[in-house]
């Protein structure tokens, strides 16, 4: 069996189904960072930021939160 390596989005469900409640946006881009052995700096945050777009699992609720809402997985 081939492990698959983590995506930015699979890293913020894990983090998100852990806290059980929206989480603000920087917190969570610098937790993803952290947990990928990467920097905080704002290139890495806005890459990460734009993966997470992309992620439909991923909502953004407003006043900078975000959430993973279970009802869009496939």
């Amino acid at each position: 069996m081939v492990n698959k390596k983590k995506t930015e989005a699979d890293l913020a469900v894990e983090i998100l189904l852990e806290g059980h409640e929206p989480i603000y946006y920087e917190v969570l881009l610098k937790e993803i960072a952290a947990r990928m052995g990467r920097d905080d700096e704002i290139p890495t945050l806005v890459a990460i930021f734009s993966r997470l777009n992309m992620d439909h699992r991923l909502v953004y609720q407003g006043d900078g939160l975000w959430y993973f809402d279970t009802k869009r997985i496939k």
